[in-house]
């Protein structure tokens, strides 16, 4: 189990046991074998058999972690006991449909309690009376190895001399002036600003592109300035998935190559910094976007990404 929630952190998605969902008129149809019946109750789902026997429940919750992901998960409540226990959504992406969804959660690889055989009710009961999943402790968790490296991340950045200001990369080298030479901080990049729209009838989303500076001779010995760009991160990039999850572009890096890594943007104020795992001293980094150019850039250059210009 503990291998499970560990890669949780990760948060890869794992899904090979696909199956075909359909819900009509509250049938649940898996594989075009009708196998039990959907109640919903507000926010709650009630899974039934098809004599609309009571079995469980399935309430979904979302939690918003450090590094930019989103991780869905739901507690399942035994009808006939009350007893509660949590699983992970690793489901297949079922698009729009919220019920589908629901479904998934508990229908894939890792969670058969539904499938085209029937409801498995003896599995399902041993797991909600089985071992509890810690869910908060796995959130807490993932939440510290984020905090770490940023810090990491910010210290490699330092040590190579590199700042963020004002939408300027710097780097401190040395050059001469009036002849002797000095340590001084010389532009080898820049983080841009923008919001842009990927599909029409959507609303702008806000990106930060991060561009390498650097200037090379022409062929009349003049310094001509090039520039490439090394990546841009994404608040959201709708119509856009990330190919190893599956899931929509949301808090993202994109890098020139195709990578990408979450990094979160900021924390929004509904939410309270203990439910964010975070301190109060977490708030500069985490809970504003000033902070969001200098996060990418080292994120970049911890996992290798160099400007021209470096030296």
């Amino acid at each position: 189990m503990k291998k499970v929630l560990l890669s949780l952190m990760t948060l890869a998605c794992v899904s090979t046991f696909a199956q075909k969902i359909k819900i009509k008129k509250d049938k649940i149809n898996i594989d075009e074998t009708e196998v039990g019946i959907l109640d919903k109750q507000k926010q709650v789902y009630k899974i039934l058999s098809l004599d609309n026997r009571p079995i469980f429940s399935i309430e979904r919750k979302m939690t918003s972690l450090l590094n930019g992901s989103t991780v869905y998960w739901s507690v399942l409540t035994d009808l006939n006991t009350n007893k509660t226990n949590e699983v992970f959504d690793y489901g297949e992406n079922q698009g729009l449909s919220f019920e589908r969804t629901i479904i998934a959660s508990v229908c894939n690889d890792k969670y058969k309690f539904i499938s085209s055989a029937g409801i498995d009710e003896k599995g399902v009961t041993e797991f909600i009376n089985g071992t509890p999943t810690d869910v908060e402790k796995v959130f807490a968790e993932a939440n510290l190895k984020t905090k770490n490296l940023l810090k990491a991340e910010y210290d490699a950045m330092v040590a190579k001399n590199i700042k963020v200001e004002n939408g300027t990369i710097y780097q401190k080298q040395e050059v001469y002036k009036d002849g002797k030479p000095v340590m001084d901080y010389v532009v080898i990049g820049s983080v841009s600003k923008e919001n842009i729209t990927f599909m029409p009838n959507f609303p702008p989303s806000l990106v930060y592109n991060v561009t390498s500076i650097y200037y090379l001779k022409n062929n009349q010995g003049k310094d001509e300035r090039y520039t490439k760009l090394l990546g841009g991160w994404y608040a959201t990039k709708t119509g856009y998935s990330n190919p190893t999850t599956k899931k929509n572009i949301k808090n993202e890096i994109i890098t020139w190559d195709n990578k990408y890594y979450n990094l979160r943007g900021s924390i929004s104020g509904a939410e309270k910094v203990s439910d964010a795992g975070l301190e109060k001293d977490d708030l500069n980094i985490f809970g504003s976007e000033n902070y969001l150019p200098v996060r990418v850039v080292a994120r970049l250059l911890y996992n290798g990404y160099t400007f021209e210009a470096m030296k």
